[in-house]
């Protein structure tokens, strides 16, 4: 048997034909280029018909999943991606019924951070746990989270919308756009920390000093092995946070394991003994011992797993 995973990004849809075992037998790529509405619809579609044409004979399609960037879940008939023009509540899986391609194929929607810990269940470093948390932190900050083997989605599907976790008070204006959390200690939250601090200590003479442009997560990552004084206070400040939310997690959920992913881990994955060692501080102790930290077994391709997963025979995972 095997499923259609889309991947669906501001800026691309990445498809696989996935067996069930988790083998990728083909992909397909393409841009956006600016698309919006019905015509990303469109991009899909052309990126299912491509890869049912490599479709092994006699073998059996269980169905098409998409991870959505922003909100979406299995019991939401809209699908809302803020960097996608026109996909403000999108019927997307009714529009993507009316093309005969879709007519008696099973096709589910669930947003990226959902099929990140779908991807890791079924395939990767969760495979076995029913209490799992699945961090990604890229851009910005988001959780799937299984809970008793059920993936939570929520009243309005937003249910791991951890960005918007509070970690610092009193509260500040700033927050506003992304929530405290995601400010500090996404990718762009690095970066946003970087300019914070060099307004903030005109003294510093390290490498960013007159940097004109934003630092960017990756060069904070680079500069932090040579003890640059800017990179040290921001990774720090972000290993304090990453080690307070795993600490709600782990208070909250009893998690059995805490995955981390996305683009930021990746370089901070070396930190994880530090984020433990920080959650240890805040966190529910007994809870606290049970629980691993450990970085994602699928990489990048952990959302299009998920999203192959949510078409398979187990893709509920007890929902």
């Amino acid at each position: 048997m095997v499923s259609v995973g889309i991947d669906l990004g501001g800026t691309k849809v990445k498809g696989a034909l996935v067996r069930e075992d988790g083998k990728i037998l083909c992909e397909h790529y393409e841009r956006l280029q600016g698309r919006g509405g019905t015509d990303v619809c469109n991009l899909i579609i052309q990126t299912v018909r491509q890869l049912l044409k490599d479709i092994p004979k006699n073998d059996t399609l269980s169905g098409v999943g998409i991870c959505i960037p922003g909100i979406a879940g299995p019991n939401r008939k809209t699908v809302w991606a803020p960097n996608i023009p026109g996909w403000d509540e999108l019927p997307l899986v009714d529009i993507l019924k009316k093309d005969a391609l879709f007519a008696d194929l099973p096709v589910y929607a669930d947003s990226d951070r959902a099929c990140c810990l779908r991807g890791e269940v079924m395939y990767g470093n969760a495979s076995g746990t029913k209490n799992a948390v699945f961090v990604t932190v890229g851009t910005g900050i988001g959780a799937g989270i299984m809970v008793d083997g059920h993936v939570l989605s929520g009243y309005g599907a937003i249910s791991g919308a951890t960005g918007w976790m509070a970690l610092e008070r009193p509260y500040k204006d700033k927050f506003i756009p992304m929530g405290c959390f995601e400010y500090y200690a996404s990718g762009d939250g690095l970066s946003r920390s970087a300019g914070e601090f060099l307004k903030d200590n005109p003294a510093y003479s390290g490498k960013f000093k007159g940097w004109e442009k934003p630092v960017s997560s990756e060069e904070i990552f680079l500069a932090y092995q040579d003890k640059d004084e800017l990179s040290q206070f921001v990774i720090r400040q972000a290993i304090e946070l990453w080690g307070m939310a795993v600490a709600n997690y782990v208070s909250l959920l009893n998690p059995e394991i805490i995955i981390f992913g996305g683009g930021v881990f990746g370089p901070a994955t070396a930190f994880l003994p530090d984020i433990k060692k920080e959650a240890e501080r805040w966190a529910q102790p007994l809870a606290m011992k049970q629980v691993s930290l450990i970085s994602s077994a699928l990489g990048g391709n952990a959302a299009l797993f998920g999203a192959a997963a949510l078409a398979t025979n187990n893709s509920n995972l007890g929902d």
